[in-house]
């Protein structure tokens, strides 16, 4: 990469934070506006012709409403797939046949969703409440977060956690909305507004913040179980030295793995925090695991595959460049891919080379492609489309 492109990318990540710090849009589609290479000069990636080695098609298709804005993934709870959307709907999905079982029009427009834990399905609406429904989609009670809020919600054991626009994380109670415990820190003067849910495994809820801070934190009352150091700030001002975990760590084998913008991605030992490796790398909207690779986009799109055995780059893709890539999903041998136009790619996992490709909608995507089992994707555009994808 020449010194001058070097340099104009820099000042797309600084346009991209400073909008970010401001305002609520998502990272890839600020860089879409902002990002030094757009307008005329440089066009999104062409679409390149590849073999298919794997089988995937739509199942089924169903829509649930526009989402401009928010922050919105389907989930799989036995064998229903819930869904919400901007405009206010809530859905329920039988996963088998696409058939809707019921759907939900709330009073007020949603910012979030879906969590979802034994007969308890929650959203966020605009107005930052936490709104929960039975399994037959009945209103069960509503509460105030008491604060903005901008991730998805999650479901885990009979808990409802929410974060923060502050990185705060709260557990509310699934069966009568109170609140059990709040987790907060002090953070540094500059952070980025970016959707950055928390994953939960093994009784303990794994947190990603600004200056490349993770926390594990015990499910049942919110105490610090540990805390570790993935990217450490370094520059001259704030705005350099912003170096925020995107995206949800991923615990996977004993280890706990994240990215952060302008700084790094690696993992960490999920007993005692201590680095087990680390890469350079700026991740602006997080990463995939499984037990080979971690593989995430970097701000142009471009799509890199690191050995989980040490960090080691494994191969790289300019497909993406412009084209709004989600955070990508392994299923299998394969890694799921959205982009600004409703494709998901399939890519060989070894090769970083295409395999399949289908279409959701026309539009990009609300989140990453969420793993339904073994063998299925779901999908939702911000244009309403939730489709559920075979993948043989």
């Amino acid at each position: 990469m020449s010194s001058s492109m070097k340099q104009a990318l820099r000042i797309s990540s600084l346009a991209v934070m400073l909008a970010l710090l401001g305002g609520c849009a998502s990272i890839s589609s600020t860089m879409n506006s902002l990002n030094p290479f757009g307008g005329n000069a440089v066009k999104p990636a062409e679409l390149q012709p590849f073999t298919a080695h794997l089988k995937v098609a739509n199942a089924w298709s169903v829509d649930v409403g526009d989402s401009e804005q928010g922050s919105f993934s389907p989930v799989l709870l036995d064998s229903t797939v819930y869904a919400a959307s901007e405009e206010g709907q809530l859905f329920a999905i039988d996963k088998a046949t696409g058939k809707i079982k019921w759907k939900v029009k709330l009073g007020a427009k949603l910012k979030a969703g879906v969590a979802a834990t034994l007969d308890t399905i929650a959203v966020i609406d605009v107005n930052n409440n936490l709104v929960a429904f039975d399994a037959n989609g009945k209103q069960k009670w509503q509460t105030s977060v008491g604060t903005d809020v901008s991730s998805v919600p999650v479901g885990a054991a009979g808990t409802i956690l929410v974060r923060g626009i502050d990185f705060s994380v709260i557990a509310y109670s699934a069966s009568n909305g109170a609140q059990r415990w709040k987790y907060a820190r002090q953070l540094p003067p500059l952070t980025l507004r970016v959707n950055s849910p928390v994953d939960v495994n093994n009784a303990r809820v794994y947190a990603g913040f600004p200056g490349g801070r993770l926390v594990a934190l015990d499910l049942s009352g919110g105490a610090v179980v540990w805390e570790g150091s993935l990217a450490t700030p370094s520059g001259t001002t704030e705005i350099e030295r912003i170096s925020d975990i995107t995206g949800a760590p991923v615990y996977n084998f004993r280890e706990v793995c994240a990215a952060a913008f302008q700084g790094k991605l690696g993992c960490l030992d999920s007993v005692s925090a201590r680095p087990i490796w680390s890469a350079d790398f700026s991740a602006p909207s997080g990463a995939s695991v499984d037990d080979r690779y971690m593989i995430a986009p970097n701000e142009l799109g471009d799509l890199f595959a690191f050995s989980r055995s040490g960090g080691k780059q494994v191969w790289k893709i300019e497909n993406f460049q412009r084209r709004q890539p989600t955070t990508p999903t392994v299923i299998g041998r394969a890694v799921a891919v959205g982009d600004y136009e409703g494709y998901v790619h399939f890519i060989d996992r070894d090769t970083g080379k295409t395999i399949a490709r289908t279409k959701v909608g026309s539009t990009a995507f609300t989140s990453q492609p969420v793993p339904a089992e073994t063998d299925a994707l779901i999908a939702q555009s911000r244009g309403g489309s939730v489709a559920l994808i075979s993948v043989q």
